[in-house]
């Protein structure tokens, strides 16, 4: 029992005691003990009124009440009181150096509800944008309205970013993505990636540029390999270094092959229209000539006839081949690859299952790096060049879709693209 509760009761009994006592000597209890229930009362109705007086802050009053019931429940009140007090003084500096941070960032940033009206945004996205106060509560569209951007926030793709090359007349690249956050609130963040995007290019350009300048050297050595290999006899010294050598010419050509082809992934040079393309088609084409490719490996084929992709027929029948080729590349013989063509509800789906060696974790999330290779010796035993995956993820990302790896060593692995719903079309559609 806490003291001010103490002290009430103290008070209660004692002054009980001392009425009944009047009223015994006086003999009048009704009058002495109503007297008594008045006072004590009014002594707590004037206690309520002083508590009340100071919950409002009233400037009359500075100090709770000081005795019984009610001082005690003052003190409590004051102490939670302060409590929330430094609670909230907390909150506000962290929301003030949240501010002053995020007013420091170079990045713009923009806090969009869910109708993409403007709710907040820094020093940055004013400079970029030209946002004033007063364009709190507009819609970002009717603000910045390029036509990508604007397309960009109908879709909604969380995660995804967009570039732009120039905002508001200023002739450089920026990184566009939208974050969601809190519930129905998304962040929009603008990054100036100028510098790395002209690097990029830098690289691709030089790997273009070398790749075709290094193709017609080549193309030369291989036609006099060629010539030498048939003018030599088989049992002559140099039958197997000529041997050697074409083979590593030819793997030269397929590595110079490959990183144009990456080349052209990575600068959108794509030829040809985009429409329809038979899937089922290709792999059926596949499954007729897939003696060619193996004789040591049992191939299955589940597809779906009748569905299609809107995309680049040619670049997709290399996503298909290679990933097939991958897989039996590396399954020994005498296993089993499936090669599955199906739609489910979250869209389509090209997969190719293998028995072969797998991969170990550590190793998936760099499969679709440039030359990355889980085991250097046997990709050049079995003609590799270390650019088939890099190529299958820029042909994906062309076409809006993803590449999913599961693997187990030693069990087998998974390959599996899959497409969004949007770029399906069924044969009976068309």
């Amino acid at each position: 029992m806490s003291k001010g509760i103490a002290r009430e009761l103290t008070w209660v009994i004692t002054s009980l005691w001392i009425a009944i006592f009047i009223a015994w000597v006086s003999d009048q209890w009704l009058w002495v003990l109503g007297a008594y229930f008045l006072v004590y009362l009014s002594r707590q109705l004037y206690s309520v009124f002083q508590f009340e007086k100071w919950i409002k802050g009233h400037a009359g009053v500075s100090y709770p009440p000081s005795s019984g019931f009610w001082a005690e429940i003052s003190h409590l009140v004051s102490r939670k009181q302060r409590s929330l007090e430094k609670h909230a003084n907390l909150q506000l500096y962290k929301s003030e150096q949240f501010l002053a941070a995020s007013m420091a960032m170079p990045d713009a940033l923009v806090s969009l509800n869910e109708f993409h009206q403007i709710e907040w945004f820094n020093r940055s996205a004013r400079k970029l944008f030209g946002l004033k106060q007063s364009d709190i509560g507009r819609r970002i569209e009717n603000l910045y309205r390029h036509p990508d951007f604007i397309a960009y926030l109908k879709q909604g793709n969380s995660g995804q970013s967009l570039t732009i090359n120039g905002v508001n007349q200023r002739p450089r690249v920026y990184s566009f993505k939208i974050l969601p956050y809190h519930r129905i609130h998304k962040l929009l963040i603008v990054k100036d990636i100028h510098e790395l995007y002209n690097l990029a290019q830098i690289r691709r350009d030089f790997v273009a540029n070398a790749s075709h300048e290094l193709r017609t050297p080549l193309t030369v050595l291989s036609g006099y390999l060629e010539v030498m290999r048939d003018s030599v006899e088989p049992a002559s010294p140099w039958a197997k270094p000529l041997l050697s050598m074409e083979h590593q010419s030819n793997r030269m050509q397929a590595i110079i092959n490959d990183l144009l082809t990456l080349s052209a992934m990575e600068s959108e040079t794509i030829t040809g229209d985009e429409g329809p393309v038979a899937i089922g088609d290709i792999l059926q084409q596949m499954a007729e000539s897939i003696d060619q490719m193996t004789t040591e490996h049992t191939v299955r084929f589940e597809v779906d006839a009748s569905l299609k992709i809107i995309g680049y027929e040619d670049p997709l029948k290399s996503v298909l081949t290679n990933l097939v080729s991958n897989a039996i590349r590396y399954t020994p013989a005498g296993g089993q690859i499936t090669v599955r063509w199906y739609q489910d509800q979250k869209g389509a789906h090209y997969e190719v299952e293998d028995t072969g060696i797998g991969i170990a974790q550590e190793h998936i999330g760099r499969l679709t790096e440039r030359f990355y290779r889980v085991d250097t010796a046997r990709s050049r035993e079995t003609g590799g060049t270390g650019l088939g995956l890099a190529i299958v993820k820029h042909i994906l990302e062309r076409h809006h879709a993803k590449l999913v790896i599961k693997s187990q060593v030693q069990k087998g692995s998974v390959f599996r693209c899959d497409f969004v719903p949007g770029r399906i079309v069924r044969s009976e559609d068309e």
